[in-house]
């Protein structure tokens, strides 16, 4: 299944739409260079900026600067948690971070994304959707109307526990090219489960994405599981 192709004009746009949720017209008029009639224009449908335009929009709107600000709008740590219902929920950071990863994962050349329940699946569903690939899901439970299962177990941090999920066979055959999908990785337990079940169906791990990276150790953790394929958009420590 090939990679859907999207016109980045309409990326630009989509983005810019979101992005007025976290920033005022005089504040990306200063980021963009570009008047706020102008961006009133794009946001609204009006016009669409050139396919230059629209590069350099996206370059702009997904630069660190502009994330960390994001950032420290929306995501909050208390005693050591992360409050990640803001992001996991918020319809425009999830559109922020499904243009971010496609435009990262397009050239992974992505047929499935995989995530575990409940928290990833809102992110997982808009980039399977913006990639236009299918969505699998690793559940806690067994799905009814399944016989045979992948299935692999791992503590979990929170609450600590030893936990275990399940993948019916057959959504996942083999040579399927895997993108894995989380709101949050900490310490890579998660997603070492989920390459597990990958493995087990002989399929191929091509990258991962998150939403937040939290603490000291999740890249190191990352770079021994997936090498360089990740990235994630917003690092809190």
């Amino acid at each position: 299944m090939a990679v859907q192709e999207h016109d980045v004009r309409d990326l630009a746009i989509e983005l810019l739409h979101s992005m007025k949720r976290f920033y005022k017209f005089r504040e990306l008029e200063s980021i963009l260079g570009i008047s706020t009639p102008t961006l009133w224009r794009y946001i609204h449908g009006e016009i669409k900026p050139s396919p230059e335009r629209a590069r350099e929009i996206i370059n702009r709107l997904l630069s660190p600067p502009v994330l960390e600000e994001v950032k420290r709008k929306i995501v909050s740590v208390r005693d050591g948690i992360v409050n990640v219902y803001p992001l996991a929920y918020s319809i425009d950071v999830l559109t922020i971070a499904a243009i971010d990863a496609y435009l990262w994962a397009r050239d992974l050349g992505p047929s499935v994304v995989l995530t575990t329940e409940v928290d990833g699946i809102p992110l997982a569903t808009l980039i399977a959707k913006k990639l236009g690939v299918s969505l699998l899901v690793a559940k806690r439970r067994r799905e009814v109307g399944y016989s045979h299962f992948l299935e692999t177990s791992y503590l979990a941090y929170d609450p600590p526990e030893v936990r275990t999920i399940y993948l019916p066979k057959e959504v996942l055959p083999p040579n399927e090219r895997v993108l894995i999908v989380d709101d949050l990785v900490r310490s890579g337990r998660t997603t070492r489960a989920l390459i597990d079940i990958v493995r087990q169906a002989r399929s191929i791990v091509v990258g991962f994405y998150a939403l937040i990276g939290y603490g000291p150790t999740w890249r190191s953790a990352l770079k021994s599981l997936v090498g360089d394929r990740y990235r994630v958009l917003f690092e809190v420590q």
